[in-house]
């Protein structure tokens, strides 16, 4: 007879703590049934071990994954798919993760473009700024917004790309450039981003119509986006202490992010 498993005194229980991250979309494009439609902030659990065990799976490295694992798993409400987030709110709960585990100073590496002298700066990750869209930008219940285009005076309804999408659309062009492929990176971008042309919904009738747009369609719609779309500022402006250079870089996110340097 085996004897009984050691019974645990429950001493060193203890509460994860948990910390609430503001969204850049405010839930407004989330559509209506989605866990985050019109929620304004998503509540996230402290880095642990059992992440850290997730960062340094070269499984998930090896299969692109690591950070949507990561972030799944700091969620609180599971039901929240981290693959249907926007790029901003994805960006959000994962600075906060990291601001978690290793503190909110991000040191890196620049070299300066004029002088080539390596000096490092110091990114402060829980205050970057927020670019929210405007406040009286007119949203459907599924998320979507609309624009005049200005040649053929079509109504195009716009959606807002999820983090996903976006990484489908750089891993396509990626794919291109290494098999020597032409380009269509505009107008893959045009093709997903559009929902209906004056409420025609048929995707062949709309990518046909996409390939044959008149350039100034074409710019409105991506500066459209680019104003509605909301998103962390992580442009950061550091200048160079040899030669007082000033140099405007994006804060990286990737694995070596989520490692202290």
């Amino acid at each position: 007879m085996e004897p009984p498993a050691p019974r645990s005194s429950g001493a060193l229980n203890f509460t994860r703590p948990t910390e609430f991250v503001q969204l850049p979309t405010k839930g407004r494009f989330y559509p209506e049934g989605h866990p985050l439609h019109l929620v304004t902030e998503v509540e996230i659990n402290y880095m642990s071990a059992k992440e850290e065990d997730i960062l340094t799976s070269q499984a998930l490295i090896n299969r692109g994954i690591v950070i949507e694992r990561f972030i799944q798993s700091v969620l609180v409400d599971q039901s929240i798919d981290v693959n249907s987030l926007y790029p901003g709110d994805k960006n959000a709960i994962l600075i906060a993760a990291r601001a978690t585990g290793y503190g909110p100073e991000y040191d890196t590496m620049v070299v300066c473009p004029a002088c080539n002298h390596r000096h490092e700066h110091s990114v402060d990750l829980v205050n970057l700024p927020i670019k929210e869209a405007p406040e009286d930008i007119n949203l459907s219940a599924e998320g979507t917004f609309s624009v005049q285009l200005p040649v053929t005076k079509f109504m195009a309804e716009l959606k807002i790309l999820t983090a996903t999408e976006q990484r489908y659309l750089e891993n396509n062009k990626q794919t291109n450039r290494k098999n020597n492929l032409p380009e269509s990176n505009r107008t893959d971008f045009l093709k997903m981003v559009v929902v209906s042309i004056n409420s025609i919904r048929d995707r062949l009738e709309i990518e046909q119509f996409i390939d044959n747009m008149p350039a100034l369609d074409s710019i409105t719609i991506r500066k459209t986006y680019d104003d509605v779309e909301p998103s962390l500022l992580m442009d950061q402006e550091t200048e160079c202490p040899k030669c007082q250079h000033v140099v405007v870089r994006e804060v990286p996110l990737g694995i070596t992010f989520l490692w202290p340097s």
